[in-house]
């Protein structure tokens, strides 16, 4: 696939919203693409195809564009599509020359330019940066003062789930028992997954079931997961693993590592673990103590955040829990590279000032 570039959009007078009246300057949209530097962002794409040939892909300006609008109006890709085919506004932010009732592409089409994009990600959080920076200065000069944070990105993550989490396994592993007797040609061994998932229906049905019903489930399930593993072991000691999709064996690593935390719990009478699995799907995704009012356990990325003229810059990202408090030397020294000089002021959490 090759990149073509795109000239830029005309002015919003300019537009043709095919209702017989021209959007309003002071629509967000309107105001919003004035400010994105498209043209270098546009260049900074071209770095990403390497081919002189090919189906042209889509100009970079209708795919971020539509990105920027997705995170803003919280919609899925498929909604998303839709809304940009029935709203003016969204096709002129796009670079849109004029409005069309139509589907301005496949909701698919944005899973790969996301994966393409990520290519580029820092380059293009530079540009916007650098741009937004240097328009702040030139509105409101004046000292540097520099605001360090961190907090946590939340992600929605069901807890506590032991006995759900291994449910899910559960039928995880039969399904890969199933598919991997079926590929060999031989028996399919019995999982009794009829009584497995009565049981769990049972239990299921009871939202204010006690602590006693809780362990009680979660050591059925231990027992059926086990049973189970024994005939994936089996099944992959006579090939089974070709008949495996790359989604699956990965998942039976981490149905794996799941059997063993929970076992470990479960014998030691303890909710604690250390890289506590708590998502089949997002393995790597730990519970982080943050001791904060409303809830004292989070889940998602714990991030470092520096804000300085008005700009914010991730300073760290981690899935793990860290400690902050070392990464003050390098955001002053992140500041010296952006402006040239460290900030008039600094702005952090008592935390921040240890004797080093």
């Amino acid at each position: 696939m090759v990149y073509r570039h795109t000239d830029v959009q005309l002015s919003f007078e300019s537009f043709d919203c095919g209702l017989g009246t021209s959007l309003s300057p002071d629509n967000e949209w309107v105001k919003l693409a004035s400010l994105i530097p498209w043209q270098k962002l546009d260049e900074a794409y071209q770095s990403v195809f390497n081919k002189s040939a090919g189906r042209a892909a889509k100009p970079f300006r209708e795919l971020y564009g539509a990105e920027l609008i997705k995170q803003r109006t919280h919609l899925s890709d498929a909604k998303l599509v839709e809304a940009i085919r029935d709203t003016p506004a969204f096709q002129y932010f796009m670079g849109r020359t004029r409005y069309e009732a139509k589907i301005p592409f496949n909701a698919s089409t944005l899973t790969y330019f996301r994966r393409r994009a990520s290519k580029i990600s820092d380059l293009i959080r530079n540009i916007i940066t650098d741009e937004v920076r240097e328009k702040l200065e030139a509105i409101v000069p004046g000292a540097h003062v520099l605001i360090t944070d961190a907090t946590a990105v939340p992600i929605k993550i069901q807890f506590p789930q032991d006995a759900s989490l291994l449910n899910k396994a559960r039928l995880n592993l039969e399904e890969m028992v199933f598919k991997m007797a079926q590929g060999l040609q031989v028996a399919i061994p019995r999982t009794y997954k009829r009584l497995a998932k009565a049981t769990w229906t049972e239990y299921s049905r009871h939202p204010g079931r006690q602590a006693k019903a809780r362990r009680k489930q979660i050591k059925a399930q231990l027992q059926y997961i086990r049973r189970d593993l024994r005939y994936v072991d089996e099944l992959l000691s006579q090939g089974g693993e070709a008949h495996l999709t790359e989604w699956q064996i990965n998942r039976l690593a981490v149905v794996r590592k799941v059997y063993d935390q929970q076992k470990y719990m479960y014998d030691n009478k303890t909710h604690s673990v250390p890289d506590r699995i708590v998502s089949l799907s997002q393995p790597y995704i730990h519970p982080i103590v943050r001791g904060k009012a409303k809830a004292r356990v989070e889940f998602g990325a714990k991030i470092d955040c520096s804000i300085l003229d008005g700009v914010i810059d991730v300073e760290r990202f981690d899935f793990e829990s860290f400690n902050e408090s070392t990464d003050l030397a390098a955001t002053l020294d992140h500041c010296w590279d952006t402006l040239g000089q460290y900030p008039d002021e600094v702005l952090a959490d008592t935390l921040y000032r240890t004797r080093a």
